[in-house]
């Protein structure tokens, strides 16, 4: 019997954050957000590796997609690597670290991805008539 793929949502997370030590300056700061079966399979003090998510869509191979805050992946216990493999339009995680494994649609995911990639645009754009930086996800797309 096969095994029902598991859900996967990628949110984009828009935040002001104003930096006080110079001139009170405010920016916009994105980043990513997963939940696979409606929860985040990473601490509250993690973050997703977004290049890498990005990358793992397009190439299989070992990525790190979760890390410590700090931007290094042992420092939270992410020590080896995700194994992602793509087939017949299945994206396989395979997480060694938590001996977990979920497969889900690509072409849900894919979705979802386009929709952030345009909306952060949209962010840039506005935020930019307003004088306001953006940084983050996608401040080089």
């Amino acid at each position: 019997m096969e095994k029902e793929l598991d859900s996967f949502l990628v949110e984009l997370i828009v935040l002001a954050i104003q930096d006080l030590s110079n001139e009170p300056e405010v920016y916009m700061n994105g980043h990513l957000l997963i939940n696979i079966n409606m929860e985040k399979p990473y601490g509250e003090s993690d973050i997703v590796l977004a290049n890498n998510f990005l990358e793992s869509m397009n190439k299989d191979g070992e990525y790190h997609i979760f890390s410590c805050c700090c931007g290094m992946p042992d420092c939270s216990g992410w020590e080896k690597p995700f194994q992602i493999l793509t087939q017949e339009g299945i994206v396989k995680w395979v997480d060694p670290n938590n001996d977990k494994i979920w497969c889900f649609d690509k072409s849900i995911m894919t979705e979802q991805i386009k929709t952030i990639q345009e909306d952060v645009q949209i962010f840039k754009t506005y935020f930019k008539k307003k004088e306001i930086d953006y940084v983050g996800v996608g401040y080089s797309w």
